[in-house]
């Protein structure tokens, strides 16, 4: 699930490189529009799938995306690190690292039998690769992030997704 959660963000991306570079050049979340456009493909693969799915045991909490008996959660969080392409501006990245990690700890002690994903897209990220010691602490939390680097409209992003077991 996580090659394929990757590809097809990679492949939401990239299709719709024009709309989506709207948002990354003004350092814009797009969680919502992700969300529905993942659930759209994953429906090419499985026949069961819901946004705002209820987490179990937890009726105000929701798993961003449902799907082959796994919970998804989605998160885009933008840097502060400089590029052309993008306007400047001072982003809370360490604010956003902690809302992953955040998410995966919800997620860590759900119960259940679903299988359970964090999956997310970093921009912009920089040359240099100080966004790894980001990644670091996401990893830090027990997860595995397999991360692919792609380049929207001139502005380079990080695909990364991890299943979140059980601790």
């Amino acid at each position: 699930m996580i090659k394929q959660l990757n590809d097809h963000i990679v492949d939401i991306l990239s299709k719709n490189k024009d709309k989506i570079s709207i948002a990354l050049k003004q350092r814009a979340k797009f969680e919502g529009w992700l969300k529905i456009e993942l659930a759209y493909k994953l429906l090419q693969s499985y026949s069961d799938v819901k946004i705002e799915y209820p987490y179990p045991c937890n009726n105000r909490k929701h798993a961003d995306i449902y799907a082959g008996n796994a919970l998804i959660e989605l998160k885009t969080p933008n840097t502060n690190y400089h590029t052309d392409n993008c306007v400047s501006c001072v982003r809370p990245i360490t604010k956003n690292i902690k809302s992953i990690i955040d998410d995966i700890n919800k997620l860590h002690k759900l119960g259940g039998q679903h299988k359970k994903y964090i999956s997310l897209v970093l921009f912009p990220i920089d040359a240099k690769e100080d966004y790894k010691k980001y990644t670091q602490r996401i990893n830090n939390t027990g997860v595995v992030l397999e991360c692919r680097s792609v380049v929207i409209n001139e502005i380079p992003v990080l695909v990364c997704s991890a299943e979140v077991v059980l601790t």
